[in-house]
């Protein structure tokens, strides 16, 4: 319960009104927004969930459980990040607003959705998905912390734009290395437990 609760208070913290008036001025602070939306609150939701799936009637729990397909959960969340930022996606939600909250709704749905094998059924296939995001995710920060012009009309500033970038890059990489050393020693705890199993039975 206190992880859904502190997910829940890292989304209004992201997108309330003094870190949305920050975000449209600079794309360091959008940025900002952007990572704790799916590297911070999405997590936090998903290891917050076994409460709520508990007490879901069983049928909607399970299939709830069945559609976290690992394969297009990874195709949702990175084909979202690199759409919004990699299309004009971008800039058409920061001038309109509809687009903007649907920008941030398919954030967080989809990071939800790509953290949920990870920190959700503690899936055995979890450091290989986890290994091949991870350059999908560094690809918006390089681009942006490497291009040489403003990329999005709505910001001028080169510097903000390479401050965002590295932001992006350094901080999606962190919990993407935090969660793989998890996924790992879950991993092996796991298997130490099945080692262990397996000698008990063999006596």
């Amino acid at each position: 319960m206190t992880a859904l609760i502190l997910g829940a208070f890292v989304i209004v913290a992201a997108l309330g009104p003094w870190t949305d008036a920050a975000a449209d001025t600079t794309l360091t602070a959008h940025m900002l927004q952007h990572v704790a939306l799916t590297m911070l609150a999405a997590p936090l939701l998903v290891l917050g969930s076994g409460r709520v799936l508990r007490v879901l009637p069983r049928g909607l729990a399970r299939g709830l459980i069945r559609v976290g397909n690992p394969l297009l959960a990874w195709i949702a969340f990175n084909a979202v990040v690199l759409a919004t930022h990699f299309t004009g996606y971008y800039d058409y939600a920061l001038e309109h607003q509809w687009a903007h909250v649907l920008e941030h709704g398919l954030y967080l749905s989809t990071a939800v959705w790509f953290w949920w094998p990870v920190l959700g059924r503690r899936w055995r296939g979890a450091v290989p998905y986890l290994l091949a995001a991870m350059p999908v995710q560094a690809v918006v920060g390089v681009v942006l912390l490497t291009f040489d012009r403003p990329y999005y009309s709505h910001y001028s500033s080169l510097g903000d734009q390479h401050r965002a970038g590295a932001l992006m890059w350094l901080l999606g990489s962190l919990a993407m290395a935090a969660a793989l050393v998890w996924a790992a020693w879950d991993w092996l705890r796991a298997e130490e437990r099945r080692a262990v199993a397996r000698e008990a039975y063999g006596r």
